[in-house]
């Protein structure tokens, strides 16, 4: 079940911009560990980030996408897996699923001060969490940007971040 403050930010979306939707921004080991079930692609419905990704591999666990009006019997799943595990972002946008992969998967990767470069795991609730926290500056806060809204749980409270500041 999606969130009652995810569908009420989407209303005021909706008057605000006339159209939008609500995404599910899922990490795939979280989702198999929880339902016994992989997750894999389905169009318009399901959509792995690492997908023409080098880490492609990684996608039964990485991030993926749901449209949880396209894929309706996952939404159960998503509401269950949110409240159990940290494995679930809500997104409010106006983008395609498609779209919406394409805005995120630049940030999947980020590059470390000795020129390395690490997988940033922004669609665990708790990284983005902390994340939020230290991303002050407009560069850092680029990620954000990619939705109108993010909404997740972190520590059993709900978090939305939105426009560059958390409510």
């Amino acid at each position: 079940m999606i969130p009652g403050s995810v569908n009420e930010q989407l209303r005021h979306y909706r008057k605000r911009h006339y159209s939008g939707r609500v995404l599910a921004l899922v990490d795939g080991l979280q989702y198999d560990q929880q339902t016994g079930q992989q997750l894999a692609p389905e169009d318009d419905m399901v959509i792995s980030l690492f997908a023409g990704t080098k880490d492609i591999a990684l996608a039964h666990a990485g991030p993926w996408l749901i449209d949880p009006k396209m894929a309706r019997d996952r939404v159960a799943d998503l509401g269950e897996l949110e409240l159990a595990r940290p494995g679930v972002i809500w997104l409010i946008t106006s983008d395609s699923l498609e779209r919406q992969a394409e805005k995120l998967r630049p940030h999947l990767n980020t590059r470390l001060p000795a020129g390395r470069s690490a997988l940033l795991r922004f669609w665990d609730p708790r990284v983005l969490h902390a994340l939020n926290a230290v991303c002050q500056n407009k560069t850092a806060r680029e990620l954000f940007r990619t939705a109108e809204a993010w909404q997740y749980l972190n520590e059993g409270q709900r978090f939305t971040i939105n426009d560059n500041a958390t409510h």
